[in-house]
């Protein structure tokens, strides 16, 4: 069992977590997050949370489940069924008085929450698709840094640089963000955990925001916190 924060409201309830926890990080006193490896079918979803899901490709699907089942492990006294989603896209509980925000790929769930600033997090497999976009999130000093590294290293900074911009966008909450020009990451992700600062430059303003970063072999987990 990992050293969860109280906060989280796990570690007094250690049999919550049938299905392979994979990893989980406490940010900061308030902000923390949690990995899963979805290796449950979508069957045990759909018994353990008795809830209606509108998408019928069962890969999304238990995506879509698994990382809301996350969040309510994670924080246990939410409804998920009072989760609605932002003009922007990001969900979010009316009323709540706590920040979240989650992320899934193909077989893993990533959630972040704090309890009191609003928080981006995303999760990307490290995949040569990535290059074929880069040049709509890379800024051009991101650029010269990420062709500064050998070649085997350029793929893994790029989706570093993915993930932290959306996970920028979904902490700012503001729309008519171009990720190549208004967010810009100083410096590279060189270590497998790590943290730095990143800045936001948009309509007059600038604002610098934090980055916690984890890779493993396939895929890196980014969260955006104040």
């Amino acid at each position: 069992m990992f050293n969860l924060h109280p906060a989280i409201g796990l570690q007094s309830k250690p049999n919550l977590f049938p299905m392979p926890f994979f990893y989980q990080q406490n940010i900061n006193e308030t902000t923390h997050f949690a990995i899963w490896a979805i290796d449950e079918p979508l069957s045990y979803f759909e018994e353990e949370m008795q809830l209606l899901v509108d998408i019928q490709q069962e890969e999304r699907k238990k995506q879509h489940m698994a990382v809301r089942w996350l969040l309510k492990l994670m924080m246990p006294e939410i409804e998920l069924s009072q989760i609605e989603m932002a003009p922007n896209g990001k969900p979010w509980i009316p009323g709540s008085n706590f920040h979240f925000s989650f992320s899934h790929c193909k077989g893993y769930a990533a959630v972040a929450v704090s309890d009191t600033d609003p928080i981006g997090m995303d999760i990307e497999i490290i995949h040569e698709r990535i290059a074929k976009v880069a040049h709509k999130f890379l800024h051009k000093q991101e650029k010269e840094l990420i062709e500064s590294l050998p070649p085997d290293m350029q793929l893994k900074q790029m989706g570093f640089n993915w993930a932290a911009k959306e996970a920028m966008y979904k902490m700012y909450e503001k729309n008519g963000i171009d990720f190549s020009e208004h967010f810009i990451i100083p410096q590279l992700a060189l270590q497998e955990n790590g943290k730095m600062t990143a800045l936001i430059r948009h309509q007059g303003n600038q604002l610098q925001v934090n980055l916690s970063y984890h890779f493993e072999a396939d895929f890196v987990c980014v969260t955006c916190y104040a």
